[in-house]
């Protein structure tokens, strides 16, 4: 698992937003540093990673016996405004069957009066997961389990607190429990022993409650009930006859009213239903027809009579054409007649030559002859062409059609005409059909009575049927209740006899779990001191109490070394030397998170650790340390194993801690 970037907004003394990545460049250097002086940010940067992780259930420094949502209140900036809120955001990637899988996990919180509104989500290779959102507390554990979430997350004030014996036995305790699931084992210990009192105080009210259970349930009740029971089950078989009688007899009238329905439609009863549909239809289409007949007669008062003479008056609408033309030139004749004569007259007067004069005067005849020769013979129409101005083709075209459309038509509305007069020539006298119109409605009401009847019997079929079922459950709980208190003796006994050797069983296999385990462990935290220690001859062995889970170190004699013989420098190295052997001892590859480790150790104690611990914690280790600690010669030995550095400092002008890259 590797934590790949960390976002803090408005969180603690970081106002705004923070970025920072946390990913190694490479496996050789594992080592994240983060240097900042005391107040500025580390512990706060820690705490953000854990309240990130596990919520209300993180072990966040300052919170003490604040409340989830007090202490939500208190890392919101003081700076900001109280409708921008605060959230973190940390992303880490871990490999499921090979295949990377990366994991956003948001956390989003705001003041809202006197409560504060809290939301998150998980987003899974970059995909809002609901489920995971939902059940985050539960998917937690199969990452990091808070249970040994401090093996990997830790500050110098926890390191001074394992230094004492009790403390390192109640971790080493913690660690064992978690580590094998034997936490699991000895919550169900509990559980058996709280099962045990309930079943013992349950036995005790049972003494005290048996008269009262006996006169209440007694033989009689039951008797009674089994009697109204069977009385109940009488009645709804005769309503189930009831309605199957009734069902029937619907089944035979709606045969009967289909059989009547049938003749009366044979009779003609629904051309009778339909007569005064009928007579309206035929009223209607003869004001259609009158209508039609009527536009007929407008037609014919018009044009429409001429177009039966069209060719005619072609002829003569051309006959006045001539005609009119005629006279234009008879008179244009008589003008060209005089205008010839005075030219023939100015021409001979002129002593033109006599060939000349001839031909002249044959031409100017010539023309007076064709013109003659235009001029019909008989003039006997004696009217004007404009006349014939509407008496063309297109006008009787239009005639023509307008009198075909109002013909068929005409024609349809006849036909239909005529087709409902034969329906209402062919519906049968009402005395005809009366008879059949009583039965059919005599059979109708006889069916809704039975109908009505089946509705009521349905109805008091549910009701009873009801009251069979409460019957049969109250006989039930009876009879149940009779033998209750049998029952729950018998049980609670059972449980009783039981309860002890699983308890036995339980017991033995914690014991052998840890004794199976602890000398592996044994092994891990003298392997790690032993590598962190500077005087490596000051231990031979390192032995762990199952029963206590006391932590004791043996010397070159296997005799055991007081606490007080080590220096508070070396309880140190041997708190880190537990962590780190219960680190190794859990198997899960997680990063290391470690504030400020180097505060009462010597210069040589520190100089192990730095060659020793920090570059092989894990293969992701972050490092928050002060000037003091992880000094400029420090570093330079770091150098190799760092992949990241940052500095964590408070600016005053921006009321916020700023991380940025590089060491102090």
């Amino acid at each position: 698992m590797i934590f790949e970037e960390l976002i803090i907004h408005n969180f603690g003394i970081y106002k705004g937003r923070h970025q920072i990545d946390l990913s190694p460049k490479s496996e050789k250097k594992p080592i994240i540093l983060f240097g900042g002086l005391n107040g500025g940010g580390k512990t706060t940067f820690l705490d953000a990673l854990q309240l990130t992780l596990y919520g209300k259930f993180a072990q966040c420094s300052n919170r003490g016996t604040l409340s989830y949502h007090d202490y939500l209140r208190e890392t919101i900036n003081r700076h900001i405004k109280e409708t921008e809120g605060t959230s973190l955001e940390l992303k880490f990637s871990t490999y499921i069957d090979g295949e990377k899988n990366t994991y956003q996990v948001k956390r989003f919180w705001r003041s809202a009066g006197k409560t504060i509104k809290e939301q998150m989500e998980v987003i899974h290779n970059d995909v809002l997961d609901t489920v995971m959102t939902e059940q985050w507390y539960e998917y937690v554990n199969e990452f990091i389990p808070l249970s040994i979430s401090g093996l990997f997350f830790f500050d110098g004030e926890k390191i001074e607190a394992l230094a004492d014996p009790e403390g390192s036995a109640n971790l080493i305790k913690t660690g064992i429990t978690s580590l094998l699931g034997l936490d699991i084992v000895d919550k169900l210990g509990t559980d058996l022993s709280a099962l045990s009192r309930v079943g013992l105080s349950k036995d005790k009210k049972k003494g005290i409650n048996s008269k009262d259970a006996k006169t209440k349930d007694t033989a009689a009740d039951i008797e009674a009930q089994e009697e109204l029971f069977s009385k109940l089950i009488e009645d709804r078989e005769n309503l189930l006859q009831k309605i199957g009688n009734t069902a029937t007899q619907i089944d035979s009238l709606s045969s009967t009213i289909k059989q009547i329905k049938s003749q009366y439609r044979q009779a003609g009863g629904d051309l009778f239903d339909q007569r005064e549909s009928l007579d309206a239809n035929l009223e209607k289409n003869q004001s259609a027809l009158t209508l039609k007949e009527n536009e007929l007669r407008n037609l014919a008062e018009g044009i429409a009579p001429l177009s039966l003479v069209e060719d005619l008056l072609g002829q003569t609408r051309l006959q006045a054409e001539n005609e009119v033309e005629g006279q234009e030139t008879k008179l244009l004749l008589d003008k060209l007649k005089q205008r010839d004569d005075a030219l023939l007259a100015q021409l001979k007067s002129s002593k033109l030559d006599a060939s000349a004069f001839k031909l002249v005067k044959s031409q100017l005849e010539k023309d007076i002859n064709a013109r003659e020769a235009q001029i019909p013979e008989d003039f006997y129409l004696g009217i004007s062409p404009d006349k014939f101005y509407d008496l063309n083709e297109a006008a009787f075209n239009k005639v023509r059609k307008s009198s075909k459309k109002l013909c068929k038509d005409a024609s349809e509305i006849q036909e239909k005409h005529l087709n409902i007069e034969r329906q209402i020539a062919s519906i049968p006298e009402g005395e005809i059909l009366k008879s059949l119109q009583n039965q059919l409605a005599e059979h109708e009401q006889e069916i809704v009575q039975e109908k009505a009847k089946n509705s009521i019997f349905t109805d008091q079929l549910k009701q009873t049927s009801s009251q069979v079922e409460r019957s049969e459950l109250r006989l039930t709980n009876l009879r149940l209740s009779n033998n209750q208190n049998k029952f729950d003796e018998e049980f609670f006994n059972r449980i009783n006899s039981n309860i002890g050797s699983v308890q036995s069983i339980l017991t033995k296999f914690h014991h052998a779990m840890v004794n199976k385990h602890i000398k592996h462990l044994e092994s891990l935290i003298f392997e790690s001191f032993i590598s962190l220690v500077r005087k490596t001859d000051l231990i031979k062995e390192i032995t762990i109490e199952p029963e206590t889970y006391k932590l004791t170190l043996l010397d070159q004699q296997y005799k055991a070394i007081q606490p007080n013989r080590l220096s508070a420098g070396e309880r140190q190295i041997l708190a880190i030397s537990i962590l780190w052997g219960l680190a190794k001892a859990s198997g899960r590859p997680l990063p290391a998170i470690i504030d400020t480790p180097l505060g009462r150790l010597d210069s040589k104690h520190r100089q192990q650790l730095v060659d020793n611990y920090f570059p092989n914690a894990s293969h992701q280790v972050i490092l928050l340390s002060t000037d003091q600690e992880i000094d400029k010669t420090y570093r330079d030995n770091l150098k190799k194993y760092i992949g990241r550095e940052y500095h964590i400092q408070y600016n005053e002008d921006l009321q916020t801690s700023t991380i940025t890259e590089g060491y102090f």
